[in-house]
C-alpha cells in the first residue's frame, strides 16, 4: 500500500519549486507528498502492523528483523578536500562587514525615521539574517514601539505593515493583539476579498499566521484565506504579480518562513529583496557578505566534523548505521546559524551524530539482551562493566564515552563543565526509554497510542537537544538555563510532543519496513481502529496544536528566561518541518534535503 505522509505546518500547495533566484530552483519540482494522498478507500479493519506471529518467541522475531540498510552519505569526504587557503578573502570579507556595518546601524537609528519604518527596516534585517549584528538596538526600539502601540497602528490599514508590526513584536517577545487583523474584515466576520489584489499585504499575512497560539481562531482562518488566494494566485497564468514576486510567494507557500531554518530563510530572501525596485544597495551588500562570511564557518566547521568523523570510523565499523554527519550539522544550524555559535554547532553536531549510532544501536540491530546490558552500562556511566557486551558495543559505549570525554575537556577551561554533566544524565534518561521501546520492537508489542507517548515523548529527547545546544553557548547563565530546562518547562514538552508526531509519520514506511512496529502512527492506528491516512490527519493536528502552545509560550516567557535560550527552543521547532514534511529527510536525505545543504556550504552569493 502507498504511504500516506503529511506535511506539518506547511500548506496543501501543488507543485512548487523554491528558488533563489529567477532562473535557478533549488529544489527539482515536485508535489508535496501530503498534497497527492492516494484514493484507496479506508479498510473496513484497522491495517496496522503487528508481529507475523504471536506464537513467536522474541529471539525469533529478532532473527526475523531485517538488517536496516541505509543509503550512503552523499559527501563522504568532501569537505577534507575543499580547500581553505583563502585567508586574504576571508579577512577581506571581515573588513567589509565591519566597514558596512556603521552603515546599516546608522539607518535603522536615525532620528529622521518613523516608529513603522523603523519596524518595517528590522523586518527587513530578520529576513536578511543580519538582524543578529544590531539585537541590543532591535530590543530597545521595540520596547519602545510597544509602549505606544495603539498610537503607531491607529488608522493604519496596510494589510503588509500590520502584518510586518505583528510578526516583528511577536518575534522579540511583545505579544502584540490578533484584534489588529479584525481592520480587514467586513461585515459577514470574513477577511474582505478586496485584500487578495495585494499580493505582498496576502504573502506577509500569510507568513505571520504561523505565529498564532490555540485560542486566535482569526489566525486559522488568515492562513486558510491567504493560502486559498496565494495557491490561485501561483497556479493561474493571468497574474500581474512580477515574475520574482510570484517566485517569492511559491516558496513561501512550499515551506513558510516559520517551518524554514533561519539562514535558509535568509539565502532566498536574500535573491529575492535583491530584484525588488528600490532595494537598498548598502543592506543588500551587507546581507551578501554576512551570509559568504557565514559559510566560510560552515566549510571550516565541517571540514574538522570530517576530520574527527573519519578518525572514529564508525561507518565502516558499524555498517548499519545512518552515516550522516553532513545532515547532523545541518540539524545544528536550525537552533544557531550566526558565526559566533560555530563552537556550539560543532558540538551539538558531534553529540547528535554519536547518538544516531546510538539510536541506531537500540533501534534496529542489537538484541534485547545485548540493548539491556549496554543500558546498563550507559547508568552507571562506566566502559569497566562492559565486559559482557559483544565487541562491536563495546566500539558504540566507547565512541559515546570518548566524544563526551573530549566535549568535557574542551570545556573545563571555558568553566562549563557543569553543562557537560547535565548532558551526560540527560543521555542517560533517554537511554533507559530507548529499551522500553526497543523491548516493544523485539516482542512485537503495539501498544496503544497514549501508552506510547508517554515513552515516545522521552525518546525524543527535544530537553537532551537543548541541553546540547547550551553547552557552546557564551551568551547564557549556565545554571539558571538549566535549572529552567530541569523544570520541564511548557515549551519544552510541547516541542517534545512535536518531534515525536512529525517523526513517527515521517519514519513510517522505514520503521514498518525493517519489522518496527512500534511507532506512534501505527499505534494510533490500533487504538482508535482508524486507517492510515485517517491517523495521519489526527497527527498533524496535534502537531499543529502543539506547535502554537509553542508560539505562546515563547512570547509569554521573556519576563523570566533570556531571549537567547528562548530563541534556542523556537528555532527547533523550525527544524522539524525542514526534515519531515517529505518521509525521513535526515535518514534519506536526497532530493529536498541535498539542494538544502548544497545552497548553504556550496554556493556563495554573487556580490554583484
Amino acid at each position: 500500500m502507498e504511504a500516506i505522509r503529511i506535511g506539518f505546518g506547511l500548506p496543501n500547495v501543488h507543485s512548487v519549486p523554491l528558488c533563489l533566484t529567477t532562473t535557478r530552483c533549488l529544489f527539482p519540482r515536485q508535489r508535496l507528498l501530503h498534497s497527492h494522498t492516494p484514493s484507496w478507500k479506508p479498510a473496513k479493519q484497522q491495517d496496522f502492523f503487528v508481529a507475523s506471529s504471536s506464537k513467536k518467541s522474541s529471539d525469533d522475531l529478532e532473527s526475523s528483523l531485517p538488517t536496516p540498510h541505509f543509503s550512503p552519505s552523499l559527501w563522504g569526504d568532501h569537505f577534507l578536500s575543499v580547500s581553505l587557503d583563502r585567508a586574504v578573502e576571508f579577512d577581506e570579507l571581515e573588513r567589509e562587514i565591519e566597514t558596512t556595518k556603521p552603515l546599516a546601524r546608522d539607518k535603522l537609528m536615525s532620528s529622521q525615521s518613523s516608529d513603522k519604518e523603523k519596524i518595517r527596516l528590522i523586518h527587513l534585517l530578520v529576513s536578511m539574517g543580519i538582524s543578529y549584528h544590531f539585537d541590543k538596538e532591535i530590543q530597545d526600539i521595540l520596547k519602545h514601539s510597544f509602549t505606544k502601540l495603539d498610537d503607531i497602528i491607529v488608522g493604519e490599514d496596510d494589510l503588509e505593515t500590520i502584518s510586518i508590526m505583528f510578526e516583528v513584536f511577536r518575534l522579540y517577545g511583545h505579544k502584540m493583539s490578533c484584534d489588529a487583523f479584525d481592520r480587514f474584515r467586513g461585515n459577514d466576520g470574513r477577511f474582505k476579498e478586496s485584500l487578495v489584489r495585494d499580493f505582498r499585504g496576502m504573502l506577509q499575512l500569510f507568513e505571520v499566521a504561523h505565529l498564532g497560539t490555540p485560542c486566535e481562531v482569526i489566525m486559522d482562518e488568515a492562513l486558510s484565506f491567504t493560502r486559498n488566494h496565494l495557491e490561485s494566485l501561483t497556479s493561474g497564468n493571468a497574474s500581474t504579480a512580477s515574475p520574482h514576486l510570484l517566485k517569492h510567494i511559491q516558496n513561501s507557500l512550499y515551506i513558510p518562513r516559520y517551518c524554514n531554518i533561519e539562514v535558509l530563510v535568509a539565502r532566498e530572501y536574500i535573491s529575492y529583496y535583491e530584484q525588488e525596485e528600490g532595494h537598498d544597495e548598502i543592506l543588500l551588500k551587507f546581507a551578501k557578505l554576512n551570509f559568504n562570511f557565514c559559510q566560510f564557518h560552515y566549510v571550516q566547521e565541517l571540514k574538522t566534523l570530517t576530520k574527527w568523523w573519519r578518525d572514529l570510523d564508525l561507518a565502516s565499523k558499524l555498517p548499519y548505521i545512518r552515516d550522516r554527519l553532513v545532515e547532523s550539522h545541518l540539524v545544528a544550524l536550525g537552533p544557531y546559524f550566526e558565526p559566533h555559535y560555530s563552537l556550539g554547532r560543532i558540538i551539538v553536531a558531534k553529540i547528535n551524530m554519536i547518538m544516531v549510532v546510538v539510536d541506531d544501536t537500540y533501534d534496529a540491530y542489537a538484541t534485547l539482551p545485548e540493548v539491556k546490558a549496554l543500558t546498563e552500562c550507559l547508568q552507571r556511566w562506566s566502559i569497566e562493566v562492559s565486559d559482557k557486551l559483544p565487541d562491536y558495543l563495546r566500539i558504540v559505549l566507547g565512541s559515546l564515552f570518548d566524544v563526551m570525554g573530549e566535549i568535557e575537556r574542551e570545556m573545563r577551561p571555558l568553566g562549563r563543565l557543569y553543562r557537560v554533566k547535565q548532558v551526560v544524565e540527560k543521555i542517560k534518561i533517554i537511554t533507559k526509554a530507548y529499551l522500553e521501546i526497543a523491548k516493544w520492537a523485539r516482542t512485537g508489542h503495539v501498544s496503544t497510542f497514549d501508552e506510547y507517548m508517554k515513552v515516545g515523548v522521552l525518546t525524543a529527547g527535544m530537553a537532551d537537544y537543548a541541553a546540547y545546544c547550551f553547552i557552546g553557548m557564551e551568551d547564557i547563565n549556565e545554571k539558571e538555563a538549566f535549572e529552567w530546562l530541569n523544570s520541564n518547562p511548557l515549551i519544552i514538552k510541547h516541542l517534545t510532543a512535536m518531534f515525536r508526531l512529525a517523526n513517527d509519520v515521517g519514519t513510517y514506511e522505514t520503521e514498518i519496513n525493517r519489522g518496527e512496529v512500534a511507532n506512534g502512527l501505527n499505534c494510533y492506528m490500533k487504538q482508535y481502529g482508524v486507517t492510515k491516512e485517517e491517523a495521519s490527519r489526527e497527527l498533524r493536528k496535534m502537531y499543529v496544536y502543539r506547535k502554537k502552545v509553542v508560539v505562546e509560550e515563547f512570547m509569554n516567557s521573556h519576563d523570566h528566561v533570556p531571549r537567547q535560550v528562548l530563541l534556542r527552543c523556537l528555532n527547533i521547532a523550525r527544524i522539524f518541518d525542514v526534515f519531515y514534511t517529505e518521509g525521513d529527510g535526515y535518514s534519506e536525505p536526497k532530493g529536498k534535503i541535498e539542494h538544502f545543504m548544497t545552497s548553504l556550504y556550496l554556493h556563495p552569493i554573487p556580490l554583484s
